[in-house]
């Protein structure tokens, strides 16, 4: 059976994003936005994203993202992210605002718009806490139990901190990310007993695998990723090596700099006139006059 990773973000939205998947996405959410009993969501509206079947799947790394709206209104926007382009907090809050404001059309009260919720799922690790799962909202700064207004919620999942905990079978989202991860069969099958709407993306997921169309795109998206990931890769390894460069061409200038000053402090010591220290040393006669101040005061 051909294997697809779940993380691929174009098998990801084909297992979530879809009417047909409702209830996948449903418990996801749930765990995610850890909503139990009546709190829990009973139903979504999904906004279909088709952009994949009109665009080329490879055409650098296009946002296949997650869109739905609670019945209460919410608007929520799952993304998954392999790669880090390093502005995943500048790019959120982006896809945030425009999530946010096309809520509203012209002539309609600002109070009519309705909470948004941005869901970040990272396989590189972003932030600067040790929690996998960090939730940011609108806090004043002195008094930390104010919240402006609840309308903001932006989320980060970090896979590579998630992998080095010891899983939580009795935490829903847990469960959810050992589906993510690709985990050992006997692990997963411990997830899917727990929630069923895991086995059900499991079946999904093995299915997409049996379509050649789906594979095609699969490994066009893969071939993406890591076309990036070695373009961002090369750039650093570039921009490493240029600051080295720069380093040891400082380091010379610098050097030469400092032997021009000990010729030019030994000329001044021995009595040599300016125009003859600024002709041999290459120092300015402003130079050599601060020069005289500092050595010689």
């Amino acid at each position: 059976m051909y294997r697809l990773k779940a993380k691929n973000d174009f098998v990801f939205q084909r297992i979530f994003g879809r009417q047909e998947n409702k209830e996948i996405l449903i418990s996801f959410l749930n765990a995610v936005l850890m909503l139990e009993n009546e709190n829990a969501l009973s139903d979504i509206e999904i906004i279909e994203n088709t952009r994949l079947e009109k665009d080329r799947p490879d055409d650098k790394l296009g946002i296949l993202d997650i869109k739905a709206r609670t019945l209460e209104g919410t608007q929520i926007n799952i993304e998954i992210q392999i790669v880090n382009q390093y502005n995943m907090d500048k790019r959120t809050l982006f896809y945030w605002s425009k999530l946010y404001t096309e809520q509203l059309s012209e002539g309609q009260a600002f109070n009519e718009l309705k909470k948004t919720i941005t869901i970040n799922i990272l396989d590189f690790e972003y932030i600067k806490v040790e929690n996998y799962h960090s939730i940011f909202h609108l806090w004043e700064d002195s008094h930390k139990d104010y919240k402006l207004t609840d309308v903001l919620e932006i989320r980060f999942i970090e896979l590579p901190k998630f992998r080095k905990k010891q899983p939580d079978m009795s935490k829903p989202l847990d469960r959810w990310l050992l589906f993510l991860e690709d985990s050992p069969k006997e692990v997963l099958e411990m997830a899917m007993k727990a929630e069923p709407a895991i086995e059900k993306a499991q079946k999904v997921l093995e299915y997409l695998g049996t379509n050649e169309e789906i594979r095609r795109y699969y490994e066009l998206r893969e071939k993406a990723i890591h076309d990036e990931i070695t373009r961002i890769t090369g750039a650093k390894e570039e921009g490493i090596q240029e600051g080295i460069q720069q380093g040891i061409q400082q380091g010379i200038q610098q050097g030469i700099q400092q032997q021009r000053l000990e010729v030019a402090r030994k000329m001044i010591k021995d009595g040599f006139d300016d125009t003859i220290i600024e002709k041999y040393t290459g120092i300015s006669k402003d130079e050599i006059v601060n020069f005289k101040r500092d050595q010689f005061s």
